[in-house]
């Protein structure tokens, strides 16, 4: 063997060997637009950071990303300029469901179909909360109640539609009480929620965990039930979820990773091979505890299955609340 062929195999033998996700006919070969539908600061922008901080770390990832915040109209801005940059593979946009939701209540024509579903990344879980003295002590008390009177109790949300919504309206229809009589009041944030909660304007909020936490470390708030499918590690190991309650409710407040219309499959490969490990990986791991989320990978696939499912469910909910304008012809 001579000397070149013996360098061209050490060489390929310590390619095969690089954490570096082998290229699909040469992508990337550029940097990557990454669009984080919300402003600096938001859920969104710091999981976009998020993983370009994971992916970079792992090497995972070859080329850099410039992430571009575009914020407006419930994410829908961000999404039509998505969908207009069709077959770009060089274009990744990160989202919340509203994704689906915003089509079902009117306000874009596009949802989750008219871009291409990458990965969904992680997942906060959303909490019913009440003042550290309130004589709620379990969410069966509140629901005892509301069947007995369904405008018994007013709760607080951050913006209607939402997950926080859904984790009222859901329960409540589980429980055979009647979705359209619940009052539920929202407020300009989840910081504001908190403040409305604490001052006793509103006797329960839902909300997501970390949005909460900080008041109930401090004594302040209690979190009397939470969204998760099974029960939460550490100091939330002892709150009710939906199902323990027989409840079968989980409810996912997630933020995933779509690309363009048209893409190729080669693309989409590639990024479900990059996810994958990164997912896997410590630098992740550390990403998920420095913000408190918690993993909820899922392939290109899987994510567009869950996509179909949920967009199901919350047509239902917000067709019985006469809220799914978007379907009206």
């Amino acid at each position: 063997m001579n000397k070149l062929r013996c360098f061209a195999l050490m060489l390929a033998g310590a390619l095969a060997a690089s954490p570096l996700v082998s290229q699909a006919a040469g992508y990337p070969d550029k940097p990557i637009e990454m669009i984080a539908a919300g402003s600096a600061g938001g859920g969104l922008d710091l999981t976009a950071r998020a993983m370009e901080t994971a992916l970079r770390e792992a090497k995972l990832f070859p080329e850099t990303f410039v992430i571009k915040n575009v914020g407006g109209a419930g994410g829908n801005v961000a999404r039509a300029q998505v969908h207009q940059k069709k077959g770009d593979g060089h274009v990744l946009y990160v989202e919340s469901n509203r994704i689906y939701v915003n089509r079902i209540v009117g306000t874009t024509p596009l949802t989750h179909n008219d871009v291409t579903p990458i990965g969904r990344l992680i997942t906060e879980y959303v909490a019913w909360v009440v003042r550290a003295d309130s004589p709620y002590k379990s969410p069966k008390d509140i629901l005892d109640l509301l069947k007995k009177n369904p405008e018994a109790v007013t709760f607080g949300v951050g913006t209607v539609p939402s997950n926080d919504q859904m984790n009222i309206l859901r329960p409540v229809m589980a429980s055979g009480i009647d979705p359209k009589k619940i009052k539920v009041v929202s407020f300009k944030s989840g910081g504001d929620l908190m403040i409305q909660l604490l001052g006793g304007h509103v006797p329960v909020i839902s909300t997501g965990l970390s949005e909460a936490i900080e008041q109930v470390k401090a004594g302040k708030a209690r979190v009397i039930a939470v969204s998760a499918p099974n029960a939460l590690p550490g100091d939330l190991a002892k709150v009710p979820t939906w199902r323990s309650l027989g409840i079968d409710v989980s409810i996912l407040h997630w933020r995933g990773v779509f690309a363009p219309p048209g893409i190729s499959k080669e693309v989409i490969a590639y990024w479900d091979k990059a996810l994958g490990q990164m997912a896997k990986s410590e630098a992740w791991k550390k990403q998920l505890e420095k913000h408190g989320w918690f993993d909820a990978y899922a392939d290109s696939a899987t994510f567009k299955k869950d996509l179909d499912a949920e967009e199901k469910v919350y047509t239902e909910i917000l067709t019985d609340l006469g809220m799914a304008k978007g379907l009206k012809k």
